[in-house]
């Protein structure tokens, strides 16, 4: 009898990143519901008018230090409220308390300015940060740390633009990898997708073009903008074939495999958008001349943006985690620390610089080269692990017995047994040598007709 030893399994590694990427927590809305709280928009509240007042503060004169330290103090009271915001009694402190019914009929005005009693706990731990810092390295103390803050905050708005690019490349990555099809052997061609994702991207550049066009003239015309911002479009493109030429490789790796390629295809294409837009950000500020209220605005958009993914980033890494740092619990906390180290960078190098547009710029490069560096590594990593896991199938389905091999074994099995059987059934049988029962073998056998005996 033939056994079937079945089909051999796949290493429980194959495209493992992939399966990572997609258990990735991608409900943005929940966590936006939980940062936009009704219960908890004081301290949103608080965050804009002292950001305004302290990025004011610091284009006094002699008063950036002063401004230094007030952010840089908020950043931590607010870093510490996160770490003892899971405490029951510290997140009631920072946290608007259901109404009564005598808060129902008290005047909505003093309702709304009781509410920012919620703001007392990180604002007494910021002020007791200051306060120490000033006590210990004061103008009479040997370290004048204070001076030294400016310094250390405009250093940091390099990593927030490094955090906005690699954040939204984990979100980008994470959507890019839901629901692919199962892995099959597939082909494509490259030019298909290249072609589709240009004319995408042409598509979206000229709807960005007329709809900020719109904002400066009251009249657009569709050819005249195309024609006055031939440059962008020119540099989009360049940009575009200069990034499928240094992924070229990987693409076309990614054609071999049915759920590569489509996870290569909406990667790809999410990434481009997202620097085709940081693109039109710079050529807007160089060249269009947008207002400086419509700069403040779309910064401090683009500053909630940055940490809403950096906490999304974070938030997503550490499911499953023994400790999570982001938590439901302390996600606003933590938020409003990065929003106001954040403010505190964009305000230090702009009286840096006396021109906050050439520190916009440079943030957009810093994003869109760090964005299309990670498109590269992100499709080598998970290309690597693919090949890696197709090398360990292949390795167990040749250390596997073969269907051959398992006959071979089987027969040998079956005939032992069988040899075994024939051995119990002759220990059975009582053999009779010296013939009393009945004639003997010897006595009915001619042995000279048998044997011919020679001398």
């Amino acid at each position: 009898m033939v056994e079937d030893v079945g089909p051999v399994e796949e290493s429980p590694n194959a495209d493992n990143i992939l399966s990572d990427l997609a258990s990735n927590e991608t409900s943005l809305i929940g966590l936006l519901r939980t940062l936009l709280s009704p219960k908890t928009l004081p301290h949103l509240a608080l965050i804009t008018l002292l950001s305004t007042l302290l990025y004011w503060i610091a284009n006094l004169d002699s008063a950036g230090d002063i401004a230094a330290l007030g952010f840089i103090s908020l950043s931590c009271g607010y870093g510490l409220t996160a770490l003892f915001s899971s405490h029951e009694r510290v997140n009631s402190w920072i946290t608007i308390a259901d109404r009564t019914e005598k808060e129902e009929t008290r005047n909505p005005i003093i309702r709304l300015l009781l509410s920012f009693k919620i703001c007392i706990f990180p604002l007494a731990i910021s002020g007791a940060l200051g306060l120490l810092v000033l006590m210990l390295f004061g103008q009479e103390s040997a370290v004048d740390l204070p001076s030294a803050f400016p310094i250390g905050l405009g250093a940091l708005f390099i990593l927030w633009a490094v955090a906005q690019g690699r954040s939204f490349g984990s979100w980008a990555s994470s959507l890019a990898a839901q629901k692919l099809p199962e892995k099959q052997i597939t082909s494509g061609n490259i030019k298909t997708m290249i072609a589709f994702q240009t004319s995408l991207i042409l598509v979206l550049s000229l709807f960005g073009i007329i709809a900020f066009e719109s904002l400066y003239e009251k009249e657009v015309n569709a050819s005249d903008a195309i024609i006055s911002n031939i440059g962008f479009f020119a540099f989009a493109i360049g940009a575009y074939g200069l990034t499928v030429a240094w992924t070229w490789k990987f693409r076309q790796m990614a054609l071999r495999d049915k759920a590569l390629k489509k996870f290569t295809s909406r990667w790809t294409l999410l990434v481009h958008v997202f620097a085709t837009w940081h693109l039109l950000t710079i050529w807007r500020q160089l060249v269009m001349s947008p207002g400086s209220i419509e700069v403040f605005i779309e910064e401090v958009l683009l500053m909630m943006f940055t940490v809403f993914m950096a906490i999304w980033s974070i938030t997503s890494q550490s499911v499953g985690a023994k400790f999570k740092f982001i938590s439901s619990e302390n996600a606003l906390p933590w938020g409003l620390s990065f929003g106001y180290a954040y403010a505190g960078s964009v305000a230090m190098l702009a009286t840096a610089f006396s021109d906050i547009t050439y520190v916009m710029v440079t943030g957009h490069i810093i994003a869109f080269l760090t964005i299309t560096w990670m498109q590269k590594s992100v499709l080598a990593k998970i290309l690597e692990q693919h090949d890696f896991a197709v090398n360990i199938a292949r390795n167990t389905k040749k250390s596997s017995p073969q269907p051959e091999d398992a006959v071979v074994i089987t027969e040998q099995i079956d005939t032992t047994e069988s040899t075994k059987e024939t051995v119990a059934l002759l220990d059975e049988i009582e053999v009779q040598w010296d013939g009393a029962v009945g004639p003997s073998i010897s006595d009915d056998v001619e042995w000279s007709d048998v044997i011919e005996l020679k001398d």
